[in-house]
């Protein structure tokens, strides 16, 4: 199985690293190769030199032409509050300011060839110098850099290269998770093929870690004396033979359209994230491979409309609890189902229903816990952020409007448990929220509801600008009551947000 994987992985990342090096062909300038003299002088960039590097004065680009430059922005201020963030006695609670400003650079060197820069300032108020973007403290950092070149050595074939956005159907398995104030972002080669006017085929490899291969204390120059386990018992992910592993996710889709539905059969494999446990999110040491997709359809029953979308994932292969063996089978999976009926009144009312299931470990020697990636939850399984595509059973019913033009209503109702008693309960990020196993108090499987309501205003032509505001609440079940001395108690959330784009 692992000769497969690697076999797999690689043949693929070898054709992307085989089309990435034909770039320099595309340039409309042409080399200093003649028919009389096929040597190109030595270059210490390893590309032609059109624009040399400076000695003193800078230089004056004549590559440069400011009507190829169009340039996008993104600013966000939200405000947020969460009371009773651990349902328990003690109702802790938090308040804080997030904000994101954006300046997107793109410059169509030709029809065929566009380069894009896209910086990002994060942070929270009042929190400053935090060189961690994931902290939100404060920072500059890229988000997105890559190049882009259309009809790639033939038709219809699109490559880009660099960090950049993957965002698949309705992000349940990549998404850009704008909500939160960093985002999704990925470094990688993928690949667009349109075969046809409705078929597309899609190829990608996106790079997670790049580690020092590490396998022993004292192998190949390393120096790596990490105890084994951390203090509180979990693998600790610098110990030798750990984490030592580079991540990696490579697949393969082919969006389509087929008597009026729209299709997106997906293969991925990928060999771990930046977990060091087994039960963070995307954790190290496994090779997993997920088959499955995405179907939508909509059509029109009388005067209404009518949507509906299902969505469904199998995981198999192997995982390991941190230490260099694979030990343990991968069997898992998730499903989603959705329908609405759009109602031809006043305010298109939009009637919604869906159903939501992942499953999750149970002691019998395999490893259940579905792996989703890097999805956009917030937009799924309630405003709240209580819940991910992990060891869950979702209803929920919603109700969506437009009182005018310029704005949308909705409210949408919850009710959550766990698919296994034994698992824990994970939230949007993937993480325990109360850990499953010896880590909880109750078999029940009863996590309880939520009801969020959400009113979003557009001002200006274009809907440039918007200001949101919503909340909802928790009501803890069983589990949780369990979990918390019996005294548990509901938790409360709202916000509000102002955005311009350009």
């Amino acid at each position: 199985m692992k000769r497969l994987n690697d076999g797999i992985k690689w043949t693929l990342v070898a054709v992307l690293f085989a089309g990435l090096t034909a770039v320099p062909a595309m340039a409309e300038k042409t080399t200093p190769a003649t028919g009389k003299n096929s040597a190109v002088p030595a270059v210490p960039r390893a590309i032609p030199d059109l624009l040399p590097y400076h000695k003193f004065d800078p230089p004056k680009s004549k590559l440069f032409d400011i009507s190829k430059l169009t340039i996008s922005g993104d600013l966000r201020v939200r405000p947020e509050f969460r009371n009773n963030t651990t349902f328990g006695a003690r109702k802790a609670n938090t308040f804080f300011v997030q904000q994101w400003a954006r300046l997107g650079f793109n410059y169509s060197i030709s029809p065929d060839v566009t380069f894009f820069f896209q910086p990002q300032y994060s942070k929270n108020w009042g929190v400053n110098n935090v060189a961690d973007a994931n902290g939100t403290g404060g920072t500059i950092f890229a988000r997105q850099g890559f190049l882009l070149v259309r009809n790639f050595l033939v038709p219809n074939l699109t490559v880009k290269a660099g960090r950049q956005l993957v965002v698949w159907g309705n992000h349940r398995m990549f998404g850009h998770f704008d909500w939160n104030n960093v985002g999704w972002a990925h470094d990688g080669l993928t690949m667009n093929y349109k075969i046809s006017k409705s078929t597309t085929l899609q190829v990608g490899w996106l790079r997670t870690a790049d580690r020092r291969d590490c396998p022993s204390p004292t192998s190949g120059g390393c120096i790596n004396t990490a105890p084994a386990n951390l203090p509180d018992g979990t693998p600790n992910p610098r110990a030798p033979g750990i984490g030592t592993d580079d991540g990696n996710v490579v697949y393969v889709r082919a969006p389509m359209k087929v008597a009026g539905v729209v299709l997106e059969p997906t293969y991925i494999w990928h060999d771990g994230g930046t977990g060091g446990n087994i039960n963070a999110p995307r954790p190290m040491n496994q090779s997993r491979h997920t088959v499955g997709g995405r179907a939508v359809k909509k059509f029109a029953a009388g005067s209404a409309r009518v949507d509906a979308t299902l969505e469904g994932y199998y995981q198999f292969g192997e995982i390991g609890m941190g230490t260099g063996a694979k030990d343990m089978d991968v069997e898992a999976f998730a499903f989603h189902f959705d329908a609405g009926v759009t109602l031809p009144v006043p305010m298109q009312p939009r009637l919604s229903a869906e159903f939501n299931a992942a499953s999750g470990n149970k002691d019998d020697g395999k490893w259940r816990s579905f792996d989703q990636l890097y999805p956009t939850n917030h937009i799924h399984f309630g405003y709240m952020d209580r819940m991910s595509w992990k060891n869950m059973n979702h209803l929920a019913f919603g109700l969506q409007m437009r009182p005018n033009a310029d704005s949308h209503f909705e409210v949408t109702g919850h009710l959550f448990s766990k698919q296994e008693a034994t698992d824990g309960w994970y939230h949007a990020g993937q993480g325990a929220i109360i850990a499953g196993a010896g880590g909880a108090n109750s078999t029940s499987t009863d996590l309880g509801e939520e009801i969020d309501v959400v009113y979003t205003h557009f001002f200006t032509p274009g809907n440039h600008v918007a200001w949101q505001i919503g909340g909802g609440v928790f009501l803890p079940g069983e589990f949780v009551d369990d979990n918390r001395g019996g005294s548990a108690s509901e938790q409360t959330w709202g916000y509000t947000q102002l955005w311009v784009n350009f």
